[in-house]
């Protein structure tokens, strides 16, 4: 049980089956969040992709999600000698669970080439990633994300700890507790910054012509309250506590506050959007300022 009376998903259930329904929040998404499970560990065995284990990490794991914003994240994890097509063949049918279920919305028209290189760049291609059991296990970014090793330079340190810290396993083996986790340096603030703020900047300058531009901006800065408070206190909590804690500890931000109206009713706003360069500056040279570094990331099991 969390502070705040929420449940948090508890790590180590081996099976669906077995696991206490103690394990899922007591809330309006819950039941859709364990029938898209059950069918996602259904594909996995209708199609032979020896399934491994199934990871929930995010907001639906830590008691923060909201039906109308989050998306539904999971890790995948297939056996060692898993082939490239299992692989594929599991992401088309978990796409296609995905709309089934209403964790993603069926598009209306194909995406631009400018919206899918954003997609790349920020990371919402998929809401799930598949792996092999030694790719989780080797704790390298590249290979439990899947992304280019060129592209893995760019990400920092704290992505990966703050993934395993919010994560559950919901189904099969669990491996979390032994997935390696490399110490937080102050270089991996200012490299996450980096990455986010220039992100933000190229959604401003192209904003007229990006239909989604302002979610492309939450995402940014979302992702940059959750690095930072990670920084701060080793383990994620629900959005709203990490933005409650920046609000005390930076001063009263009306970016942040827009961030979670927005969340709960979405609208275009390019104020929104130039807002975010100057809160993303005061949050990330505030945790680099504030915090001793290489910091050791300790497990909250």
């Amino acid at each position: 049980m969390t502070s705040d009376g929420s449940e948090r998903l508890t790590p180590g259930s081996s099976t669906i089956g077995d696991r206490a329904d103690s394990h899922w929040r007591e809330s309006d998404a819950s039941p859709r969040v364990r029938s898209y499970v059950e069918a996602v560990t259904d594909a996995g065995a209708r199609l032979g992709c020896s399934l491994a284990s199934v990871i929930l990490f995010g907001s639906a794991a830590t008691g923060g999600f909201s039906a109308t914003a989050s998306d539904l994240d999971l890790i995948l994890v297939l056996g060692h000698d898993a082939a490239r097509d299992d692989r594929r063949r599991l992401c088309e049918e978990v796409e296609r669970l995905e709309v089934l279920h209403g964790f993603r919305r069926q598009r209306v028209r194909a995406q631009n080439g400018l919206e899918r290189l954003i997609d790349r760049l920020t990371g919402t291609v998929h809401s799930f990633f598949i792996c092999t059991g030694q790719d989780l296990l080797s704790g390298r970014v590249e290979r439990i994300l899947g992304i280019p090793p060129f592209q893995a330079l760019f990400v920092d340190r704290v992505v990966i700890p703050s993934i395993v810290g919010s994560a559950v396993t919901v189904w099969g083996e669990d491996l979390l507790p032994h997935v390696p986790l490399l110490p937080i340096r102050r270089f991996d603030v200012l490299k996450s910054f980096h990455g986010l703020f220039c992100l933000v900047m190229l959604v401003l300058a192209i904003y007229p012509v990006l239909p989604d531009a302002t979610k492309y901006a939450m995402a940014a800065l979302k992702r940059s309250v959750h690095n930072c408070f990670f920084c701060y206190h080793g383990h994620p909590a629900k959005l709203e506590q990490e933005i409650g804690f920046f609000q005390e500890r930076i001063g009263f931000s009306r970016t942040l506050q827009q961030l979670l109206d927005l969340r709960r009713e979405y609208a275009h706003s390019v104020s929104f959007v130039a807002r975010c360069a100057p809160t993303l500056i005061r949050l990330h040279l505030r945790t680099a300022r504030d915090n001793q570094f290489p910091r050791e990331v300790s497990r909250h099991l």
